[in-house]
């Protein structure tokens, strides 16, 4: 490692340990490396490659996926899914909490946002669950861990943002991804099940007669068509990933507005200017790591981690373990999104080189780097689920560990199993 890059990297972590922001971490660490390499004539560059790397017809997606969330949550759709989660899973022991997390896998496929569910589900689960025997910081537990399927089951900003950065198609990296967030909502289920025969958890009791399941699903289908509307445009070829997502903008607009009417035309302002501000905040981590990552490349480093990893001679199996040992520490510490776009073509392309095929590796980092949203120091997931419980962050910690390690077994299964990703985008031709 040349001193250079050196600088560069330890300018970037230490700046982002006293709290700058990941941005503006990354542009000060450029500035030094120009000033401590003497590399000034690459300074008008810099501001060049930051356009560039958000000057992406498929980055236009994010925003349109994100205001397509925010127009459902607005209009409270989200009862009407709850409502329909109750009917499928709440006959089971442990009931809310089994509802909780199916909940989270049917409202993933509307935002595909974590924190998106945690803020939606979050204030109607935890409370809930509190009053019906359940700790307070065992419902967080389980409204943190069911948040991380959001990214997982498509829509997904971050399958948006992988794409865009490693050149995979991102209708198969979300192809490739359904069926791994089925099996981490389905391990996270097992573990609630077994917890709830040995506490004697409740179920929930409402009716299930057949008109009572047909009006839930029937309330149900018309917002669960967001999900089904941006795959079909999307893996049959129809829709490009911007397109699908002004579509699903649109189709939640008409939804919230016209159908439901359960907001009006003069709350779209709240909704444009939450839209608005997340986007540009997660856009302007996408061009200063772009242009980041161009400095990373002038310093050889994709040469150097291909060298490194070819060196060790660790094979298939060698290498996914210590790249998913790899991202499940980045994880910890940097968002996904930064992770993503620092280290995922660099990461991907070694991957690649030791024959791990690049959709299989794009869901285990994805999926790698949000259950390290679920981990201290970083643990966003567990900080936003402790602020609407008020449980305390040590007693939901350890709430949380049994889900935590039934997430690393769904991990070790799926990177074990390349057919859960791959089966899906082949079957459709990718």
């Amino acid at each position: 490692m040349t001193d250079t890059l050196l600088m560069l990297l330890a300018s970037f972590l230490g700046l982002l340990l006293i709290g700058l922001p990941v941005a503006w971490s990354m542009m000060a660490a450029m500035l030094v490396w120009v000033v401590y390499a003497d590399k000034w004539r690459f300074l008008p560059v810099a501001a060049e490659r930051v356009y560039q790397g958000m000057d992406s017809f498929v980055l236009m997606a994010i925003p349109l996926f994100i205001l397509a969330g925010e127009l459902i949550n607005a209009g409270r759709i989200t009862d009407r899914l709850i409502h329909f989660a109750n009917v499928l899973f709440g006959w089971m022991r442990g009931g809310l909490a089994q509802v909780n997390i199916g909940a989270s896998i049917l409202f993933s496929g509307i935002t595909g946002v974590a924190l998106g569910d945690i803020a939606a589900l979050g204030r109607v689960f935890i409370p809930a669950m509190v009053k019906q025997g359940y700790t307070a910081a065992y419902a967080a537990a389980v409204t943190a861990s069911s948040s991380i399927i959001g990214p997982m089951v498509p829509p997904s900003l971050v399958a948006v943002i992988y794409g865009s950065m490693t050149g995979l198609s991102i209708g198969a990296l979300m192809a490739a991804t359904l069926i791994p967030g089925l099996v981490i909502g389905l391990v996270q289920m097992g573990l609630v099940a077994v917890q709830a025969r040995v506490h004697n958890y409740p179920r929930v009791d409402m009716d299930r007669s057949m008109p009572v399941v047909a009006r839930a699903t029937g309330a149900a289908l018309v917002p669960l068509m967001i999900p089904v509307i941006i795959l079909a445009g999307l893996l049959g070829g129809f829709m490009t990933p911007t397109e699908a997502g002004g579509v699903a903008a649109a189709y939640a607009l008409i939804v919230s507005v016209v159908l439901y009417r359960s907001m009006g035309w003069a709350d779209l302002g709240g909704v444009f200017q939450r839209s608005a501000l997340f986007s540009g905040q997660l856009l302007i981590i996408v061009g200063c790591g772009a242009a980041f990552s161009w400095v990373m490349g002038m310093e050889n480093v994709p040469r150097m981690i291909a060298a490194h990893v070819g060196g060790w001679e660790l094979g298939y199996l060698g290498t996914l373990l210590v790249f998913n040992a790899v991202l499940l520490v980045l994880g910890m510490f940097i968002d996904p999104t930064t992770v993503i776009i620092l280290f995922g073509p660099l990461l991907s392309a070694a991957a690649v080189l030791a024959g791990i095929d690049p959709l299989h590796f794009g869901v285990i980092a994805i999926l790698n780097l949000n259950i390290g949203l679920l981990t201290p120091p970083l643990g966003v997931c567990l900080f936003a689920a402790e602020r609407i419980a008020g449980c305390g962050l040590v007693p939901l910690i350890r709430a949380s560990l049994p889900f935590l390690l039934v997430n690393m077994a769904g991990l070790l299964l799926i990177a074990a199993v390349p057919g859960f990703s791959l089966w899906l985008p082949t079957v459709l031709g990718f």
